[in-house]
């Protein structure tokens, strides 16, 4: 992590084509909650209105095999990621997992040598902290009688954020978003604020252990 603001920064990045959408209404609630108490800033990254391509190609496949170099718009997302002290992923829940256009952003930007090295002396991360917000359609009891919950937190917390030696993880899942009930949309849109807050007063420690190294 390379950020060289006086602020601590949060990247929020969003899996969602639909601005209109709970997903959005969430995100916007974490937006206001990074930003409260004036000492953090926000970045939002839309991964669908930049263009991202989730694809996993050839020049990709190439730079993982070390026989070539990295595509420019990983490069360019990666700069993104180092000038923010915490990165959050906000998407919907398709099939109990992360959206092709998260997944892709994973795959693509989380690169070896940079997000993670798989050698046996490899070294930290370039991502200081990484947390995972998911947007759920179903209700709580679902995930739990399924074990959806767990699954999810495996592969995201250990098997991303662990696996790339990153310090600082976690996997939050917001329950019940299609629903008519504007209680229950008030309750995501008020938990999506407290997110924002825990991510503010993150991003403030990693800021200031940072600065003092």
């Amino acid at each position: 992590m390379t950020n060289e603001t006086t602020r601590p920064n949060v990247l929020l990045v969003v899996a969602h084509p639909d601005r209109d959408s709970a997903t959005w209404a969430i995100g916007r609630a974490i937006e206001q909650g990074i930003e409260t108490d004036g000492n953090a800033t926000v970045t939002t990254h839309d991964l669908s209105r930049t263009g991202f391509d989730p694809v996993f190609g050839e020049q990709d496949l190439a730079h993982y095999r070390q026989t070539g170099a990295a595509p420019a718009d990983v490069l360019r997302e990666q700069r993104l990621v180092d000038s923010a002290d915490v990165v959050v992923v906000l998407f919907p829940v398709y099939w109990w997992a992360m959206p092709a256009l998260a997944k892709g952003w994973i795959d693509r930007v989380f690169t070896r040598g940079w997000a993670y090295d798989d050698g046996p002396d490899g070294g930290p991360s370039a991502i200081d902290q990484l947390h995972f917000v998911g947007v759920a359609a179903v209700d709580e009891g679902t995930y739990d009688r399924r074990g959806y919950r767990e699954a999810m937190t495996t592969q995201l917390q250990h098997g991303i954020a662990g696996y790339s030696r990153i310090d600082e993880s976690s996997v939050r899942l917001l329950f019940g978003a299609e629903t008519a009930d504007p209680h229950a949309h008030e309750h995501l849109t008020a938990e999506g604020h407290k997110i924002g807050a825990d991510l503010a007063q993150r991003a403030q420690l990693v800021f200031d252990r940072n600065n003092e190294a």
